[in-house]
């Protein structure tokens, strides 16, 4: 890809920025539990302290894993240009 040129954003990139998303509704779910102990979306989730720290952690690495998965797309150059 040269200088200037924008990456394209295929529809791998765009399934990797929606388990972005689903991983800061994870983490903020298990945050609210921490703070509030009160739930976000489903009733009754996260059920205690334990289960809110683990779910943190799952939506930070959820969000970790996607986030660099959508660098190492866009980083790439598409395979039918990178001939020419």
């Amino acid at each position: 890809m040269s200088v200037g040129q924008r990456p394209q954003v295929t529809l791998k990139v765009m399934g990797y920025a929606l388990l972005d998303a689903v991983g800061m509704l994870v983490f903020a779910s298990g945050l609210m539990w921490l703070a509030r102990h009160e739930t976000l979306f489903i009733p009754g989730f996260p059920t205690g302290t334990g289960t809110a720290v683990l779910t943190v952690v799952a939506g930070i690495a959820l969000m970790v894993w996607s986030a660099a998965r959508i660098l190492r797309e866009l980083a790439n150059p598409p395979r039918d240009r990178e001939q020419a």
